[in-house]
């Protein structure tokens, strides 16, 4: 009976066994499987990082995984583990109870760092800045706020290394999530309002000192800033100094493309003149708040121009009438000077001495008549007639007086040499 019953239970267990996949995990879980297996996590439970924040959102994870595995092996593997060399069921059980007692308090231990993340990468960053490494420290600042982007103390120090740093517009997004976003005790307010006030300060001052060096399209970018953040922010130095400076900085815009048109004008540069022209009484248009005086300012500036415009008009025509009345007495003087002939005495056929009228020579006739000549008396002078060779380059210089053509430099040098041989 009682074997009846024995090889019943086994054939139930060989059943349960077939269907459940916990108990052919306990099959395939034979002697060195098991060690393997504690070892395994034995190792994986040693290395996990309760200091470094970097590490601690994964190593939860990895926390809660092996406990998972170990309950898994508690229920799976245990009942039906059969003794071994290798491992005693105690030397199992005591092994078990260790590492399932070293794992939960790790993973209660990495669940608060989890959850405080945030504050380990905080205290981080503050310890970098401390020793002046500013890329460390604002890459650990920036990752303890992408794990609590409403953590006050990494928002307010946030907002203080932006200001340093002069980013006025970057800071308006985080300023409206300290203000409304935000729960601080009475420390945090303080500071938050010491950093607003702050915040205006600088931003006022710095904005107003690009307007006195003339910047003002740069000063107009913070003073919009400035008035952003007084339309959304708290703060008991804002009043209409953020106002005036917008309105300033649009005149100084105004003002400076009126003043490189005028340079432009000055040197002679119509074209970009009339476009910065144009682009002031466009700029002035569309900004309609700047005021009267500027609007005025504006009117005078065009009626002046208007004005410096019709009498370079004025001046540019009497300049070409002047010019043509200049160009018709020179061409006159010019036909009447071709008219004019240049006479030479010859004898006509009975032996009277007679003029000869021949029309002047043109600049390309004077030239080429002057360069034979120039050839020429050259070969004179290679034929060693340097007589004749010297009339010739003398007669050849007498044509240059007409100023109206390139010399050659071997008349002059000639002359020089041959009147040394004439001399002797």
């Amino acid at each position: 009976m009682t074997n009846f019953f024995s090889l019943r239970y086994n054939k139930l267990i060989l059943l349960y066994c077939f269907f459940s996949t916990s108990c052919m995990f306990a099959q395939n879980m034979n002697c060195e499987a098991i060690i393997s297996f504690i070892n395994q996590k034995e190792n994986q439970i040693a290395h996990l990082n309760l200091q470094d924040p970097d590490y601690i959102p994964l190593h939860f994870l990895i926390a809660q995984d092996v406990i998972k595995e170990l309950q898994q092996f508690r229920m799976n593997v245990i009942p039906y583990y059969s003794e071994c060399k290798m491992i005693t069921f105690n030397q199992l059980i005591n092994k078990y109870d260790e590492l399932n007692l070293t794992i939960q308090q790790k993973h209660d231990s990495l669940e608060w760092l989890n959850n405080n993340v945030h504050l380990l990468f905080y205290e981080k960053a503050c310890f970098e800045y401390q020793i002046n490494n500013e890329e460390d420290g604002k890459y650990l600042l920036d990752r303890s706020l992408q794990y609590n982007a409403t953590f006050p103390n990494a928002v307010l120090l946030k907002l203080n290394k932006l200001l340093d740093n002069n980013y006025f517009k970057e800071s308006l997004s985080l300023l409206n999530t300290l203000y409304y976003e935000i729960e601080m005790d009475d420390e945090q307010e303080k500071q938050a309002i010491e950093f607003t006030d702050k915040f205006y300060d600088k931003l006022y001052k710095t904005a107003d000192s690009l307007l006195k060096v003339e910047h003002a399209a740069e000063a107009l970018e913070l003073f919009e800033v400035l008035e952003v953040f007084c339309q959304n922010l708290p703060t008991a130095y804002c009043n209409d100094d953020y106002y005036h400076g917008v309105l300033n900085s649009k005149a100084g815009i105004y003002d400076s493309y009126i003043a490189i048109a005028k340079v432009a004008e000055k040197r002679g540069n119509g074209q970009i003149a009339t476009h910065f022209y144009q682009y002031a009484q466009d700029y002035l248009r569309n900004n309609p708040h700047l005021g009267k005086g500027e609007r005025e300012k504006g009117e005078r500036e065009k009626g002046e121009r208007e004005k410096a415009e019709r009498e370079k008009g004025e001046r540019e025509k009497a300049e070409r009438e002047k010019a043509e009345r200049e160009k018709g007495e020179r061409v006159k003087a010019e036909r009447e000077k071709a008219e004019r002939v240049k006479g030479e005495k010859v004898e006509d056929e009975k032996g009277f001495a007679v003029l000869n009228f021949v029309e002047p020579l043109s600049s390309k006739e004077l030239k080429e008549k002057y360069d034979s000549m120039v050839l020429q008396a050259l070969a004179l002078c290679i034929k060693e007639d340097f007589s004749a060779s010297y009339k010739i380059f003398s007669e050849a210089k007498k044509l240059e007086d007409c100023n109206c053509f390139e010399t050659d430099f071997r008349v002059n040098l000639m002359i020089r040499e041959l009147s040394k041989i004439e001399l002797k």
